[in-house]
């Protein structure tokens, strides 16, 4: 077997790690090995740090901040053949601070969290429809709900708390949260929560 670093050099050799038919994903859901390896370092600021990605897919993010940095990494998401193959890929890699859930967020306590990753999962919603889970209800509805309770579960987190979103307009995240990095032609944002909002 490789050195585990070896699999996160390049996409390429990530995707080896999955079966054929998973790896044509890659390209449009999946977040690029060098822009998770940056995010991850960013939100894992101590081996304490608790990472949440909503929306994980197979867990590509998860796995390679489990890879570069000591911190934990939970993935939540909603297609169990998807959870099933990262979880595979994990326990082949000896991964023991990354665990990938099947289960919809919204029905998830974030606040454990100091860190969440955020690569706009919800916009499959509008544009790929045809893919399994559609049975969940209407696109247009999901999409609205989801957002808005991703956007009210960032803004109660305590200060303090990073949040890294990929391909993410700034006009979308909450006011609390201060814009620290922008990188890889703006698709990549780093905020920290610098205001506490009542509930």
């Amino acid at each position: 077997m490789q050195g585990i670093d070896y699999y996160i050099s390049s996409d390429n050799q990530f995707d080896n790690l999955f079966a054929v038919h998973l790896q044509p994903l890659s390209a449009t859901h999946w977040t690029p090995v060098q822009v998770a390896r940056v995010a991850a370092s960013f939100l894992a600021q101590n081996k304490d740090a608790q990472i949440l990605d909503i929306g994980a897919g197979v867990g590509k993010f998860c796995i390679a901040g489990g890879i570069v940095t000591d911190a934990y990494f939970t993935g939540i998401e909603l297609k169990k053949n998807y959870v099933a193959a990262g979880n595979k890929v994990i326990k082949q890699l000896g991964l023991r601070n990354v665990s990938l859930i099947n289960g919809n967020f919204t029905e998830l306590s974030i606040t454990k969290f100091t860190g969440i990753y955020f690569y706009n999962s919800f916009h499959e919603n509008l544009f790929y429809y045809d893919e399994p889970d559609n049975s969940a209800g209407d696109p247009n509805e999901l999409y609205d709900l989801y957002t808005k309770c991703f956007l009210n579960q960032i803004t109660y987190m305590p200060t303090g708390t990073r949040l890294a979103t990929y391909w993410l307009s700034v006009a979308e995240i909450p006011g609390c949260y201060r814009l620290v990095e922008s990188l890889f032609e703006d698709k990549l944002k780093l905020w920290i929560k610098t205001e506490h909002v009542i509930l």
